[in-house]
């Protein structure tokens, strides 16, 4: 296994393939999200959620993606765009796939990462080498959803006092394999991926974040942890923001 250090997000792959790849240009491409909590354990109360350490648990976590883009390697071979039965919107349109193009997965994609893992994205895909993943956070324009106006949403307790944090930031995240032993290969089968987001690594008192630094400021029983700032916690988060950022772990299985 080989890792990429940068931590919070895990981007673990799996391979299935099958051998006549010269008979196929086409694979599959599986994009699935979870949520791990490595350090943590289960809640006695299963509707409680699943406990960070002794001061947090956690009950819901929700976020929006827009979209994903995929960058074919430099060195890509040349293929023809007449060979691929699929949407000839996803690259330019010079007859050939290469690295001038960015094969675009639209959204937007909301996910409730409590639910295990969740399929979201299965579609089919060139074969070729992809050398950089993008994706977006961005909150979302759906009014029937709690995550209405926000990108990420986070709900449980904090020392048994309910909290709630939530940010409406748009940004980019850009995982890019200088390395061409960590490309994403998209070949005749199917290519698995799985977003894999552990809160223990963000909210960790020695490496991470101490949320039991959040007060109640204006002691309505919920500790809010947003932009809106109504408890005076505005700058914790934008520290978790730029946190769930960072905090990024490529594992290549």
């Amino acid at each position: 296994m080989k890792s990429l250090t940068l931590a919070l997000l895990t981007l673990a792959l799996g391979t299935s393939c099958s051998d006549d790849q010269d008979d196929n240009p086409n694979g599959q491409l599986r994009l699935s999200a979870k949520a791990t909590f490595t350090s943590g354990s289960a809640s006695k109360s299963p509707s409680a959620g699943k406990t960070i350490n002794a001061d947090l648990e956690v009950s819901e976590f929700l976020i929006n993606l827009k979209e994903f883009e995929l960058e074919l390697d430099d060195d890509a071979f040349e293929f023809d765009d007449d060979d691929f039965e699929g949407d000839d919107d996803l690259w330019d349109d010079d007859g050939y796939l290469d690295f001038d193009d960015e094969i675009e997965l639209e959204g937007p994609f909301e996910l409730d990462l409590m639910a295990g893992q969740i399929t979201f994205i299965n579609t089919t895909l060139p074969n070729g080498k992809f050398e950089e993943l993008e994706f977006k956070f961005d909150r979302s324009d759906d009014p029937q959803s709690e995550l209405f106006g926000k990108s990420v949403l986070i709900r449980g307790t904090i020392s048994q006092i309910p909290f709630e944090f939530w940010h409406d930031f748009e940004d980019e995240v850009e995982i890019d394999f200088d390395d061409p032993t960590m490309d994403i290969v998209i070949s005749t089968g199917v290519e698995s991926l799985v977003l894999d987001f552990d809160l223990s690594l963000l909210f960790n008192s020695i490496s991470g974040i101490d949320l039991t630094q959040a007060t109640d400021g204006n002691e309505d029983g919920v500790i809010e942890i947003s932009p809106q700032d109504p408890d005076g916690n505005n700058a914790l988060a934008n520290e978790i923001r730029n946190r769930m950022k960072d905090l990024i772990d490529l594992l290549d299985d």
